[in-house]
């Protein structure tokens, strides 16, 4: 080996020192830096399950307001109505011990009709999913399709008395019509036509035979528009299983336009003033209905 041989043999062999050393120094420092970014990771995801904990806890305190002791969704009952094998599997993560999976989260919002983006990333309302038809009579059609157990006509008890429609499948499910009405006089052409389509709706519900399904609630103004937001669980303006609240017969009242049961008398003393006017609206677009005819 000439001397130049050996001079170049001793640079190549210092520059490829250099280059691994830099490489292995970059290596070691990208280690490092994954070892670091570790703890921020498993901090982020127990963060994570604490929040849903805490909304799960908010859940099950919503889903029990007003429900008597029998009548309670505990978590051995939530876990059997979702078969779960074992009921430790929603005590962890209503607790923060362990973090659900999407696919969880999507089947208990399905079971439950919870609002998915409230539970997963705490945006909107608990209960708030949107269901509606422009008019009630609309709402025909999915209620013989569906045949719920129960039908619940909502009421406000104020001047304007807006109203709703809501489905009870079981203790826990609940179809919310997010559209609502107002039954009264405070209503301008489109909104008598409204009122006539309340009226065709529990007729037709009655010529289909599910009056003995319907029943009537009338709440206070912030437990309705809770209920019609999503704020609050459906049951828990419906006191005992499906509704044993007591039934408010102002819907089928509201038909009697023509004040025949004997009862009638007293319409504007139990139902307001308001609920006269909107009767005499019915008579109003009954007999132009059949001017047009």
């Amino acid at each position: 080996m000439t001397p130049q041989d050996f001079g170049l043999s001793i640079i190549a062999s210092w520059i490829d020192k250099k280059i691994n050393n830099k490489f292995n120094n970059k290596n070691n420092h990208i280690e490092i830096t994954k070892n670091e970014d570790m703890p921020k990771v498993i901090e982020t995801k127990k963060t994570e399950a604490l929040k849903l904990s805490k909304r799960f806890q908010k859940l099950l305190i919503l889903m029990n307001e007003n429900q008597s002791e029998h009548n309670k969704l505990t978590i051995a009952k939530l876990s059997d109505i979702l078969n779960l094998e074992k009921r430790s599997t929603l005590d962890n993560i209503i607790s923060g011990r362990k973090e659900p999976t999407f696919e969880f989260l999507r089947i208990f919002c399905k079971t439950f009709r919870i609002n998915y983006d409230w539970l997963n990333e705490n945006k909107g309302h608990p209960f708030k999913i949107e269901y509606n038809h422009y008019s009630s009579i609309d709402y025909l059609e999915d209620i013989i399709e569906l045949n719920p157990e129960r039908i619940f006509f909502i009421q406000n008890k104020s001047e304007t008395a807006e109203a709703f429609i809501m489905l009870g499948f079981s203790d826990w499910y609940y179809m919310i019509g997010t559209k609502y009405w107002h039954i009264s006089s405070n209503v301008g052409a489109g909104g008598q036509s409204q009122i006539y389509d309340f009226y065709r709706l529990i007729k037709e519900l009655k010529e289909n035979m599910f009056s003995s399904k319907c029943m009537g609630l009338k709440l206070e103004n912030k437990e309705f528009w809770n209920i019609l937001m999503g704020k609050s669980f459906p049951a828990s303006c419906l006191i005992g299983e499906m509704g044993r609240r007591g039934n408010n017969p102002w819907w089928d009242d509201f038909t009697d336009i023509t004040h025949y049961y004997p009862i009638s008398d007293r319409y504007e003393e139990m139902h307001g003033k308001s609920f006269i006017d909107a009767q005499n609206i019915v008579k109003y677009q009954i007999e132009k209905y059949h001017k047009n005819v």
